[in-house]
């Protein structure tokens, strides 16, 4: 009897014994996966991307990144809130468009500052010829004559509906000097952009004026004109029509379209590109016999034109190297980072 007993016990305690070392080993493999797991994932490196690899991702509705129907192989970011958020000297830029080649147009998430875009007496009237009010209104031009990629001793700007073959009312002459605000940006902004201005390229901006608050053509006749003048430099402004396209409200189609938007909100409404807050310039001139107003982008949704001299906000903007690699998702909390 008592041997029976002790045998059932001893095999309680074997049965004990098994189940106890059953779940240490249980709980240790488990343990040892996740430990596994976790280092597996640490050991994961984020692939690098190059900006063409960007464009791999269009879209043609919602935000995103959308073919650019006016320049071929070219897209551009459209939205209320796409994922073009890029970190900068330490600083949040966000990418307008992305050339042919991959190189990439951005733009300063934030004003630096409101300053005048062209101080008065910067050109002075008689060598600048073109300039008749600048002592006191500042000059539309962004750069001087001598300084476009196809210098001209007497440019013009033509009037609405441009057509340089049959337009008679035109605003010609010679401009010596820069404005003041493409100065300031090209020499003491640029100087304080630290190890990363590297990245930055020279670049033909478009610096011809769209056209007219009346003009009645298309945002393709638009951009032509905006590029009828060409300045390689490093640091500008966006354009118009750079502020035009970046809404995914198809209405918003024109210069025209823009300056009427303060009434149909078609242009500021789904557009990451518009100023929250007052006004902000372009690097845009209007045509008119004052030859002094500078189209600028205004929060309440339209596209107005005021006086180089007077202040609004400014967002440099430039463009990166097509041979750039890329970390991070763009989004505003997890930004793209230049590797």
């Amino acid at each position: 009897m008592r041997r029976n007993r002790k045998q059932k016990n001893q095999r309680k305690i074997v049965v004990l014994s098994m189940i106890c070392l059953l779940f240490i080993m249980t709980v240790g493999y488990a343990a040892f996966q996740t430990n596994l797991s976790i280092s597996a994932k640490g050991n994961i490196k984020e692939k690098a991307i190059t900006p063409q690899e960007l464009k791999k991702d269009i879209v043609t509705t919602g935000d995103g990144l959308y073919e650019d129907t006016t320049a071929e192989g070219r897209s551009l970011y459209k939205g209320t809130n796409p994922n073009n958020y890029i970190k900068f000297n330490g600083e949040l830029y966000r990418i307008i468009g992305i050339d042919l080649n991959g190189t990439m147009k951005i733009i300063k998430n934030e004003s630096i500052n409101s300053m005048a875009w062209d101080e008065p007496g910067t050109r002075d009237n008689i060598n600048s010829t073109y300039c008749t009010n600048a002592s006191t209104n500042g000059c539309n031009f962004w750069i001087a004559t001598t300084n476009l990629v196809n210098p001209v001793s007497n440019f013009i700007l033509y009037a609405p509906n441009s057509n340089p073959n049959t337009d008679t009312i035109t605003y010609s002459g010679t401009i010596t000097n820069d404005a003041s605000l493409n100065t300031y940006l090209n020499t003491t902004y640029y100087q304080k952009l630290g190890e990363d201005e590297k990245y930055i390229i020279n670049y033909a901006f478009n610096v011809g004026s769209p056209g007219d608050i009346n003009d009645t053509e298309t945002i393709g006749a638009d951009i032509k004109q905006e590029g009828l003048y060409k300045w390689n430099g490093k640091i500008g402004l966006m354009n118009v029509t750079d502020a035009i396209k970046s809404t995914t409200n198809t209405n918003c189609d024109s210069l025209n379209a823009a300056f009427k938007s303060n009434t149909t909100k078609i242009c500021n409404t789904n557009n990451w590109l518009w100023i929250k807050s007052g006004a902000e310039w372009t690097i845009s001139p209007c045509i008119g016999s004052t030859r002094g107003y500078v189209f600028t982008v205004h929060s309440d949704g339209y596209i107005p034109n005021m006086l180089a001299r007077s202040t609004n906000q400014v967002r440099p903007v430039f463009h990166l190297s097509p041979n750039i690699h890329l970390l991070g998702k763009g989004t505003e909390q997890k930004p793209y980072i230049i590797k």
